[in-house]
């Protein structure tokens, strides 16, 4: 303020001082002037002088413009709309849709369904994809027509939306809303936000190509659904053709796939429906191969699913890749069959029978009173679905209402125990922790220990989904805890490993080491060959590298807490890849450990090399190496380390996985008759080579066994855990 405020011919513009930014380049010049003049203001004064500024500053001062143009008025949908925030009650509702030029930029459109929707307080999910758009949402009633109104007005959405918005039948008041969800077996709303998420598809489908989404069949309305289904059920009735038989080879009588996976189909499903049984959408196709791979092409075809938006999928997949001409799929999904039943033919016997399993915090709406699941806990039939509360579980169950009680919401014995002890959930009181009973001593034995992060449940679910003939070569969970303690009590925290495959154990030993360096003074920092907390895996197959190095990686960047599961699970719907690994080593951090990954085609050779130093000569020896490569160079590797204390110190240890060997070397210590196993097998050669193989490298095992144990320079006590365990000390 330049003036005093009294003579207006005196007053001086109190902008005077300020600069109009109207531009990109107006803002940098700024920035440069704040910096000039807090470099030259300071440069004035002493380093204590109280005057002193900490940093450069700008003062902004927005002005209204009086030329700006006025802003648009609000859409029709808006003009009259009741307040949301008085609605009496909540539509739950779903769509999708795949437009012809699909979404072009899934980002901004994302944003845009965010901003557009904000007025109506919508809640629920919403995957956005460049093939188009699937949401499952909850809307306050009073504001529904104004909802829909609204997405007939969005292009992408629109026309496109294939049977418009599948909308529940009955709306939940607000207090049944408040409660219709289950979290962790606590009563909570089916959606407390509106999640709008980018994904590489909006159904994960496994497809090497996509299709025509179009061309997928004919979109069966749900009254004629229903009378064809009425008709099929009488023709199978007067052909004798049992309850989900798939009718032979009679053109008469469809052939009805239920194209939910098993959890869904277990407590609901039309009548004569052959369930595809699978446990991802994505293993659809080759079940449909084996079932369909005798019928001739015109044979009718009927398919459903939840909301349609799968059927369209196995509708292009039938008609496209393998050439079906009468394929039909409900419109709409179970949902706009019950809605439409519901309102239009109420006297009507629904031929759907259960529960209708739903992808929000519901997880099922019971459309008859048929209990077709059998409870995992008792075998009782139930219609009840719900998730493991123990949280590192999660497992999704089918279990009735009495054990869903004394189990507290868990799964088994071992996760109520595991649960009682979190005393955060409140369930310590509800009955003494001595009351709970185990079926094994294994489950005792991890009800009583600490459960490893769910980060490596992760690794389990990428590396089943990624190399899933490979998933018994990862360690487990009681395996794992075990092989990080014993790196954490380690004199340096250093471990070479031999067979890292996806990063399971290497994450172990990495999480082990850190707690090594934590505990170890020494001044050489973060990690690496030349000492400190160290960890190098040695691998040959690419496809593992490729994994283990965006385990590892995740692990070295958030940790494992929930932000790197998140991460990690990312990787199975497509919005994740792991990266495509080319050099021969790769290095992570965690905390003060480090980590290499090493592409090796012949890890004998390595080992033998370094420790003979012919490689890696600067290189500290290892306190642990573990021994997970080929079977039938145990010795060799277990040589290596006792020849040399290069490669391992005096005291340390070797930890042989495998030496059980499934078992089989307890009949190669009892001489079993190969011959006389084969004649059992007949005349199944694969399973004879099986045979063959397993007791070839059984022998190979059983030999290493007995000769390590007799070697006076070692220590040997085998752990009878997993697939057996050797830990082998050097003197």
């Amino acid at each position: 303020d330049y003036g005093d405020g009294e003579d207006d011919d005196c007053m001086i513009d109190q902008y005077a001082n300020f600069h109009p930014i109207e531009s990109d380049d107006d803002v940098i010049h700024l920035f440069e002037q704040a910096q000039r003049f807090f470099e030259d203001h300071n440069s004035k004064l002493s380093s204590d002088a109280s005057n002193r500024l900490k940093r450069p500053s700008l003062l902004l001062h927005v002005r209204k413009d009086p030329n700006a143009p006025k802003p648009p008025p609000p859409p029709a949908y808006l003009e009259n709309m009741a307040n949301p925030n008085d609605t009496e009650s909540m539509t739950m509702l779903s769509f999708y849709s795949f437009p012809p030029n699909g979404i072009q930029d899934a980002e901004e459109f994302g944003l845009f369904l965010r901003k557009v929707w904000k007025p109506f307080n919508a809640l629920g999910r919403v995957y956005v994809a460049k093939e188009g758009v699937n949401a499952q949402m909850s809307i306050p009633t009073n504001v529904l027509a104004n909802f829909r109104q609204c997405c007939t007005q969005i292009p992408e959405l629109g026309s496109y939306m294939e049977n418009g918005i599948n909308i529940d039948p009955i709306p939940l008041t607000m207090e049944e809303f408040a409660v219709s969800g289950d979290m962790d077996g606590k009563p909570v709303p089916p959606f407390k936000k509106l999640h709008v998420r980018v994904r590489q598809q909006i159904v994960a489908d496994g497809l090497d190509n996509s299709l025509n989404w179009e061309d997928a069949g004919y979109d069966m309305p749900p009254l004629e659904w229903h009378k064809k289904l009425k008709e099929a059920r009488e023709r199978r009735k007067s052909l004798s053709i049992e309850e989900g038989s798939d009718g032979s080879l009679n053109n008469d009588v469809p052939l009805i796939f239920d194209c939910r996976n098993d959890y869904e189909t277990s407590v609901g499903k039309f009548e004569g429906a052959i369930p595809l049984n699978t446990t991802n959408f994505r293993d659809s196709w080759e079940v449909l191969k084996e079932q369909l791979k005798d019928k001739p092409k015109d044979a009718p075809i009927m398919t459903y699913c939840t909301g349609g938006i799968r059927c369209v999928k196995v509708g292009a997949y039938l008609s496209q890749e393998l050439g079906f001409t009468n394929v039909s799929r409900l419109a709409g999904g179970i949902i706009a069959y019950d809605r439409t039943l519901t309102k239009e033919s109420p006297e009507e016997e629904p031929m759907f029978k259960g529960t209708n399993y739903v992808f929000d915090g519901r997880l099922g709406r019971q459309i008859t009173e048929d209990a077709l699941g059998e409870c995992i806990s008792c075998g009782t039939k139930t219609h009840l679905v719900s998730n493991c509360r123990n949280t590192n579980c999660h497992k999704r169950m089918v279990q009735c209402i009495n054990c869903r009680d004394s189990f507290v919401g868990t799964c088994s014995h071992a996760c109520k125990h595991r649960l009682s002890n979190d005393k955060n959930l409140g369930v310590v009181n509800q009955e003494p922790v001595v009351e709970s009973r185990y079926d094994n001593v294994d489950d005792y034995s991890l009800g009583h220990s600490t459960p490893p992060p769910a980060f490596y449940s992760e690794i389990e679910k990428n590396t089943a989904h990624f190399i899933g003939s490979g998933l018994h070569m990862l360690s487990d969970s009681a395996q794992g805890r075990l092989l990080k303690s014993l790196t954490a009590i380690s004199r340096d925290g250093r471990v070479l490993e031999i067979g890292g495959f996806t990063g399971y154990a290497t994450s172990c030993f990495l999480e082990g080491a850190a707690d090594a360096a934590e505990v170890i003074d020494n001044n050489i920092g973060i990690g690496c060959r030349e000492g400190g907390a160290f960890v190098m895996s040695l691998e040959r197959d690419q496809r593992a590298i490729d994994l283990a190095a965006f385990h590892v990686g995740s692990l070295s960047r958030y940790g494992n807490g929930e932000e790197a599961s998140e991460v990690l699970s990312r990787l199975r719907t497509g919005d994740a890849t792991p990266p495509m690994i080319e050099d021969n080593v790769v290095s992570f951090t965690y905390q003060k450990a480090g980590c290499e990954i090493v592409r090796v085609t012949d890890a004998l050779a390595f080992v033998e090399a370094v420790a003979s130093g012919i490689e890696c000569a600067s290189m500290k020896p290892f306190d642990i190496v573990f021994i997970d490569a080929d079977k039938t160079r145990f010795l060799e590797y277990v040589e290596a380390c006792l020849t040399s204390n290069r490669l391992l110190k005096k005291g340390g240890l070797m930890i042989v996985d495998n030496v059980l060997w499934k078992g089989v070397v307890l009949d190669i210590c009892g001489a079993a008759d190969i011959s006389q196993e084969n004649e059992e097998l007949g005349k199944n050669k694969d399973e004879i080579k099986k045979s063959r193989r397993a007791r070839k490298l059984a022998n190979a095992v059983h030999s290493f066994n007995r000769a390590v144990v007799q070697d006076e320079r070692v220590e040997v006590f085998m752990l009878p855990i997993r697939d057996g365990l050797s830990v082998i000390r050097k003197k």
